[in-house]
């Protein structure tokens, strides 16, 4: 007898569901990013704003004290044309001057009450130098009352001090606290 191999083998009845694939879910996308990105991009947004403002704060002050320096030494300019023709009136002019630039950089109080020696010395300190005290600066404390000006003085000499302590302050950033004191930034 002949038997088919389809009748030996059962028939399956069952009433089993058919099984389907596992599903993955999908990998994030890149947008929209989580919180931290977020607030990551708003601290880099306020420190480039931050950084912008102070590098224009820098370049304006900069400008500033570019300006202020042209025209101080162009102020000096004038007072040294003057130094050929009215030598002790423009050295006092330019004492005037001296003390004008030295009040807005120094506290009023420290400046106000130098006079001779004493001035001279703070100019000295101040310039990192010995040129009004020891060289051509000390016509600074007699020319103003001087019918003439001495034979041995040293304009050239002069103008060069005066030129150096000028241009020294103002490239100095000074701020004057509240209560009278020095601060370099």
């Amino acid at each position: 007898m002949a038997t088919s191999s389809a009748a030996k083998m059962p028939v399956a009845t069952t009433t089993e569901p058919a099984l389907k694939d596992i599903h993955l879910a999908e990998s994030p996308g890149f947008w929209p990013p989580a919180l931290g990105w977020w607030l990551l991009l708003a601290v880099l947004l306020m420190l480039l704003g931050w950084l912008f403002i102070k590098v224009k704060s820098k370049l304006k002050q900069k400008n500033l004290q570019q300006q202020q320096k042209k025209v101080l030494l162009d102020k000096l300019a004038l007072l040294e044309n003057n130094l050929e023709k009215t030598p002790n009136k423009a050295i006092a002019e330019i004492n005037t001057l001296l003390r004008q630039y030295a009040v807005n950089y120094y506290p009023r109080a420290k400046i106000s009450s130098l006079t001779g020696l004493d001035w001279l010395h703070f100019l000295d300190k101040s310039g990192n130098t010995q040129g009004f005290s020891k060289g051509a600066g000390r016509i600074l404390l007699d020319a103003p009352y001087r019918a003439t000006t001495p034979q041995n003085f040293n304009q050239n000499e002069f103008i060069t001090l005066v030129r150096k302590w000028l241009s020294q302050l103002v490239d100095r950033e000074r701020i004057k606290s509240k209560n009278g004191q020095e601060h370099t930034e």
